[in-house]
């Protein structure tokens, strides 16, 4: 069990990176730590894995004092595990000997026993047949699972994972996730700091809201992520679920823009096909307000999604002339976009600049 009590720590300029913390984490808990960057997590996790000493308050793991200035601290690096988002592999050893390294510096074993040992778990990450290949040959979600084999491989007691998957993409993701699915089903304890809500919701038992270096709610994965107390975790929670462009000009980034859905219907759980709809009605919107019209139109948009009744919403807001659907110059767009969603209707407006709004939803039916 991991105890934090009145945690604090202050940085260059006075500025308050933890403040007052206060947490416990129980024998079996999978933990999810969540919060906008900056707000203190990874330092906090550092802090556990006594990388960093706080200024003010205790940690404990069981009865020892992690931040007392006699504990061993390479006593408690060998009960806690961590596994850092940019994987800190070895380059200059290949997979096995990164797994290897830490089993005979730290635990004695034998080169022929840690060989063993490394293999067997990397066979559980799926990577036995990548043992003798070196980082810089490997993909970063297999870079990132030769990092957790390393990890796992010392059996901690805990195991803390600092944003496992930001620096991946989405494919690689899922493979990374898919391991640490496997863990928590394990019955280990964890810590996870990450921005996939759809992650954090599948692996979590007990979920974490922090801002400002403060823990600001904590409960059940679905009291945080459907109905939290406070102001401040329903405003986090709802920015990770809403999506909004800003287009004045038909130089806009459109395939950073068809990116950036990619990247937010994977981050929660959105069906590939809400996805691949969503893709192609903002295509056709852009194409008919901003890419074709002579004159200099601006566009906004904003999608949110409801997990629970598997609903995405669209509102988009654009100046121009007044919408006509039966106008020859939407003859092919605007059936396009009838047909991908599943209810739709546009409306008139003078509000900011805007003529027009267009509201839709995307209901998925199979989930």
């Amino acid at each position: 069990m991991i105890r934090i009590e009145d945690v604090g720590f202050t940085g260059r300029n006075n500025r308050r990176v933890l403040d007052g913390v206060n947490l416990t984490i129980n024998d079996g808990d999978v933990v999810g730590i969540v919060g906008a960057s900056g707000s203190g997590k990874s330092f906090l996790m550092r802090c556990i894995m006594a990388l960093e000493t706080p200024t003010e308050g205790r940690i404990y793991l069981d009865d020892t004092e992690i931040t007392a200035e006699d504990c061993d601290l390479s006593a408690i690096r060998r009960r806690i595990g961590m596994v850092f988002q940019n994987f800190n592999l070895f380059d200059h050893y290949c997979a096995v000997e990164n797994v290897m390294a830490g089993l005979i510096h730290l635990e004695n074993l034998t080169p022929q026993d840690a060989f063993d040992k490394a293999m067997k778990y990397l066979k559980e990450v799926g990577l036995a047949s990548r043992a003798f290949d070196y980082p810089g040959t490997l993909s970063s979600g297999q870079k990132q699972r030769v990092a957790i084999a390393r990890t796992i491989a010392l059996d901690p007691e805990v195991i803390l994972f600092d944003e496992p998957t930001s620096a991946l993409d989405p494919l690689m993701k899922c493979e990374v996730e898919a391991v640490i699915r496997v863990l928590a089903g394990q019955r280990r304890t964890m810590v996870i700091t990450s921005h996939e809500m759809d992650f954090i919701r599948d692996v979590c038992t007990r979920i974490v809201f922090f801002k400002d270096g403060k823990v600001w709610e904590e409960g059940t994965k679905d009291k945080i992520l459907d109905n939290p107390d406070r102001y401040e975790t329903k405003h986090f929670v709802r920015a990770l679920r809403t999506l909004e462009f800003d287009i004045e000009s038909d130089t806009f980034d459109f395939p950073g823009m068809q990116t950036s859905i990619s990247e937010y219907t994977f981050r929660n759980g959105i069906s590939d096909s809400i996805k691949n709809r969503l893709l192609s009605v903002t295509e056709e919107l852009v194409q008919m307000v901003i890419i074709q019209p002579k004159e200099k139109n601006i566009m906004k948009m904003s999608f949110e999604y409801d997990r629970k009744e598997k609903r995405l919403t669209g509102e988009v807001f654009f100046s121009g002339p007044d919408l006509d659907p039966d106008d020859p110059a939407y003859f092919f767009s605007w059936p396009i976009i009838q047909m991908r969603a599943d209810h739709i209707e546009n409306t008139l407006i003078s509000v900011n600049g805007f003529t027009n709004l267009v509201h839709f939803d995307m209901i998925d039916k199979n989930r």
